[in-house]
């Protein structure tokens, strides 16, 4: 599918930072073409990247902390999601920060239960850097990033023994959580392979096809898993990077609109969130992208999306700086739509 009509739309209408993106990632503009450079001096003079960057300390640490919105993750995330290219000087700055520990110890990075999950090897504050990393394009031999890419593929390819979820985790009172050291992927393993490159051999990418597959048989119908500290952590329960499984089911229109409906505003931006950038060898059907794509290319999508779920999902996702102008919000859902299907579309018919 080529969203010519999308295309189309957004760069007449959107802001700066989307008509970039649409030109760098679908158009596949070169960054150093002359209307991009002017694009991205544009991008960073902008009211939001101005805010990301107004938290970067004179040491380079980005942010209050190492994981949330106000931490070094959240601001990288969100000025790459805005155009900023890796090779920024901001962007730059922060990751020596992050990797120089004088200069990390001095603030507050690690987040908390971070610490149990990678004395229990589910990725922690490990797993958080690692993503900053692999997010930034730092050499994927950095001993940090190599030993989580190893991790994540070991959660990976370590579930295929399993049976059912009681393999892998304990029923408790009120909650199902991780059994101690057990393999099975989340967010943050999935996410770091789909970002990474250097583990990609044809056997490596058999072995995380199959073992998607059966990771989602397990868990199609299953709520999320907590995870219990080790009692020299406390042993209290605390929430590690679960993968939306769900989000890999087929759906219809009446399934759209439940999450879109969803009285959790939120429901909505993540599950688009969980469908965007997964690697072929993560999905299990294309058809939740062809149907958001059909209601892109009607101009159907912005009658689905209430305000409760605009609300949410302008937390999680939204790139345009003035939500007053209803063209503005649609270009905002449109473009993460777009983001969502065009890595599984665009060599469709």
């Amino acid at each position: 599918m080529t969203f010519e009509r999308t295309v189309s739309f957004l760069l007449k209408n959107a802001c700066v930072s989307i008509r970039y993106l649409v030109h760098r990632d679908i158009l596949k503009i070169p960054v150093d073409d002359p209307m991009m450079q002017s694009m991205q001096a544009e991008i960073l003079q902008q009211k939001t990247a101005q805010k990301h960057l107004a938290a970067q300390h004179p040491d380079g640490w980005l942010g209050h902390e190492l994981h949330g919105g106000d931490g070094m993750d959240g601001h990288i995330g969100a000025l790459l999601g805005l155009g900023m290219e890796t090779d920024d000087p901001h962007i730059q700055k922060a990751i020596k920060a992050l990797l120089t520990p004088g200069i990390a110890g001095q603030h507050k990075n690690w987040f908390r239960g971070g610490e149990a999950l990678d004395a229990d090897g589910r990725g922690g504050n490990r797993a958080v850097i690692a993503g900053i990393l692999a997010a930034a394009r730092v050499p994927e031999e950095t001993p940090l990033l190599a030993d989580e890419i190893k991790l994540a593929f070991s959660h990976l390819s370590g579930a295929r023994p399993h049976q059912s979820v009681d393999d892998f985790s304990v029923a408790g009172a009120g909650q199902r959580y991780y059994r101690p050291h057990a393999k099975f992927p989340g967010a943050n393993h999935i996410g770091l392979l789909a970002n990474t490159h250097s583990w990609q051999t044809i056997e490596n990418l058999q072995t995380a096809k199959a073992a998607m597959t059966h990771c989602w048989s397990l868990m199609k119908n299953e709520e999320d898993i907590t995870f219990r500290k080790p009692k020299e952590y406390g042993g209290s329960f605390v929430g590690p990077f679960n993968f939306n499984w769900q989000a890999l089911n087929p759906i219809d229109m009446a399934d759209l609109h439940r999450i879109a409906d969803h009285q959790n505003h939120f429901t909505f931006g993540f599950w688009l969130r969980s469908l965007t950038g997964l690697p072929p060898w993560a999905l299990k059907t294309t058809q939740p992208y062809m149907l958001l794509a059909e209601l892109l290319e009607t101009d159907a999508l912005m009658e689905l999306v209430t305000e409760n779920a605009l609300k949410g999902f302008r937390h999680i996702s939204g790139i345009e700086p003035y939500w007053k102008n209803k063209t503005a919000v649609k270009c905002d859902v449109t473009f993460a739509v777009l983001k969502a299907c065009w890595p599984a579309l665009k060599n469709s018919k």
